[in-house]
């Protein structure tokens, strides 16, 4: 089991922010310190403050809600599976069903 002060959440944001390449979101490859999207980055494409999406990785930006992570989930381009898994990790429970036109 988790320790109580565990960042679970935060961590998966930051795991999955590490693993996408900016030029595939129309960002320069420009100098970076760390691999993958920049928070404000990401902040900029869920259309949410750098400064809260920065809390919410640390631990600090309170419960998300389910519109937040739907928007942060289209900004990363996660797949099903993630998308469940951050609403799993956000909110204990998963995200409502998305119905796509054929």
């Amino acid at each position: 089991m988790p320790a109580a002060n565990e960042n679970l959440l935060g961590a998966y944001l930051k795991d999955r922010r590490a693993k996408l390449d900016p030029t595939a979101f129309g960002f320069p490859l420009a100098r970076r310190r760390t691999p993958g999207l920049r928070r404000e980055e990401v902040a900029q494409r869920a259309h949410v403050s750098a400064t809260w999406y920065t809390w919410l990785e640390q631990g600090r930006g309170g419960a998300p809600s389910a519109d937040v992570l739907d928007r942060i989930s289209q900004a990363m381009m996660l797949t099903d599976a993630e998308r469940e898994h951050l609403f799993l990790l956000g909110l204990g429970r998963p995200p409502e069903v998305r119905y796509r036109a054929p």
